[in-house]
């Protein structure tokens, strides 16, 4: 047998022991508090594509608005993190302090002051997604690119490399490899940003219908949503791990 298979196999036997000791239990637990795995998964896989739940719909205007916000700190974060730690180093002194205290702040709590500036649409939960991802882009680019190897950039100048050329060939592929990790701690806060800024004054998306099946009481699908959630949560930093090996393939036949 393949030893990736091995590996999967043996990390996935503590999950299926914890899903048959949660099947167990919940016989044991007293009722209305712990619902067995097996009717949550079926709630939940029921919810997907019925017209009265619409978990898929859900999900959809969820990762919408994720990809808006994503997408408008995926550009800001790399412009500005790539400015101050290449071409206006000078400034750097000047805003990073400032860029990583609002990396700090809790953007969760942030979320009824986007209510007050954006409104309770869309706008809002863009916003919110944009705020808990731009910084550790910036800063994970910023710190990159300002480590670049000084004598890789006057050797490639010494080649008369013009300044473009030093940028996509030396600093763009030595900064990279921190690009997708600013990327991956992004994505993860993005997802359940999102998912709270949908409980308050959303009619749609996953934060939304967590909250409706909470107020209802239909424990299947509360805890249906949790697990639903944590999935695809996982999914995406595997979509994400799956493009980094990908776009550094070189780096890995670089340094094998």
């Amino acid at each position: 047998m393949n030893t990736k298979i091995k590996r999967f196999i043996i990390s996935l036997i503590p999950l299926l022991a914890f899903f048959v000791f949660w099947e167990i239990g919940s016989h044991y637990a007293p009722r209305g508090v712990l619902k067995p795995p097996s009717e949550i998964v079926i709630a939940t896989l029921g919810a997907m594509f019925s017209p009265k739940e619409q978990l898929a719909y859900n999900s959809l205007i969820s990762f919408g608005r994720i990809g808006m916000g994503f997408a408008l700190a995926l550009v800001v974060g790399n412009i500005l993190g790539f400015l101050l730690g290449t071409y206006f180093q000078n400034l750097e002194r000047l805003f990073m302090p400032f860029f990583k205290i609002c990396e700090k702040l809790n953007p969760f709590a942030l979320i009824p002051i986007f209510m007050i500036f954006f409104g309770i649409d869309t706008k809002e939960k863009v916003a919110g997604v944009f705020w808990a991802c731009v910084w550790p882009i910036i800063t994970s680019t910023q710190e990159a690119a300002k480590s670049v190897d000084p004598k890789l950039l006057r050797a490639a100048r010494a080649m008369g490399a013009s300044r473009a050329k030093v940028f996509f060939s030396v600093i763009f592929p030595y900064v990279l490899p921190s690009i997708f990790t600013g990327l991956k701690l992004a994505i993860r806060v993005a997802f359940f940003m999102i998912v709270a800024a949908e409980t308050f004054g959303a009619s749609s998306g996953l934060g939304w219908f967590y909250t409706r099946k909470q107020a209802m009481y239909n424990l299947n699908l509360v805890y249906g949503s949790v697990l639903y959630i944590t999935g695809l949560a996982i999914l995406l930093n595997y979509v994400f791990s799956k493009l980094e090996k990908h776009f550094l393939a070189w780096k890995e036949a670089v340094f094998r």
